[in-house]
């Protein structure tokens, strides 16, 4: 239990580093941000959404997952006494998206905006039958946790989660004085078995310093009923890292992973995944 809340504790601590990195390609009109940081729901419309099978919200996405995760969770941290970190951070992404949830309590259709409650400032989403999309625009009003998050930084979010296809997108960049400083770029997927695929980017130009040093990594993970495939790789380019997507590129295996970020210019640093109940770097 304790070592459960020991990593509960990473994650909110990971969420937060994360949203002062902000994000998004497409932007949503600018947000006054509000005085209180309690949630503030102002519909716009509110017609009864359909029924949907499975998914209903961002937060199912993360149910899902840590569903599995869940049964694979011992086996992870067993690995040399210490869990590796980029096997357990993923899912993280999903702490800042899930209070969206909270904009749109009844679940129907419409468009919504309102204060996030961890966030503090103003996102807004939209539900439109099986299509959940969400996002915030905010301009830093105080300096926040490390060098990625100053006073005055532009931060944007935008990403959907597809019920029908169970496919989540989600995209964040921090904007600083009109160059681009972070990026974060997340997918998650559920397979027709039930298991669930990943693929998470990450960009920065500075170093945990805030000295000028680009560099970015990517996660693929296979999470299933005692399987948990994993690529851990990394970069130079900082976040004008190009991402791969689902979308264009499939169901991956962790081969095909291997093979797609060597060919984008990766460097491998750890492979592996559960084999005979024990967790493995492949040689």
């Amino acid at each position: 239990m304790a070592q459960r809340i020991m990593f509960a504790s990473f994650f909110l601590l990971i969420s937060l580093c994360l949203i002062a990195c902000g994000g998004g390609n497409s932007p949503q009109p600018p947000a006054e941000t509000p005085a209180a940081a309690s949630p503030v729901t102002e519909t716009l419309s509110t017609p009864s959404a359909p029924e949907s099978k499975g998914l209903t919200k961002i937060s199912d996405m993360l149910d899902a997952w840590n569903t599995l995760y869940d049964q694979n969770e011992a086996v992870i941290n067993d690995y040399e006494g210490m869990p590796i970190m980029e096997l357990v951070t993923p899912a993280a992404t999903f702490i800042g998206s899930v209070q969206f949830d909270i904009l749109n309590l009844d679940n129907k259709d419409g468009q919504y905006s309102g204060t996030l409650p961890l966030a503090g400032y103003k996102g807004q989403m939209e539900k439109s039958g099986s299509m959940i999309t969400f996002g915030w625009d905010h301009t830093m009003e105080k300096d926040g946790f490390g060098p990625l998050a100053k006073k005055g930084d532009h931060l944007l979010e935008n990403g959907f989660l597809d019920l029908d296809k169970e496919y989540y997108r989600e995209e964040r960049t921090t904007d600083r004085a009109g160059q681009r400083i972070a990026r974060s770029y997340n997918e998650f997927k559920r397979l027709a078995d039930g298991s669930m695929i990943c693929l998470v980017f990450n960009g920065q130009a500075m170093d945990a310093r805030g000295n000028a040093a680009t560099s970015d990594s990517v996660i693929y993970l296979h999470n299933g009923p005692g399987r948990y495939d994993f690529v851990i790789a990394k970069g130079t380019t900082g976040p004008g890292f190009t991402p791969f997507s689902f979308a264009e590129k499939g169901d991956l295996t962790k081969d095909q992973a291997i093979e797609l970020f060597r060919n984008a210019g990766y460097t491998i640093d750890k492979t592996g995944g559960i084999k005979d109940g024990k967790l493995v770097l492949d040689k």
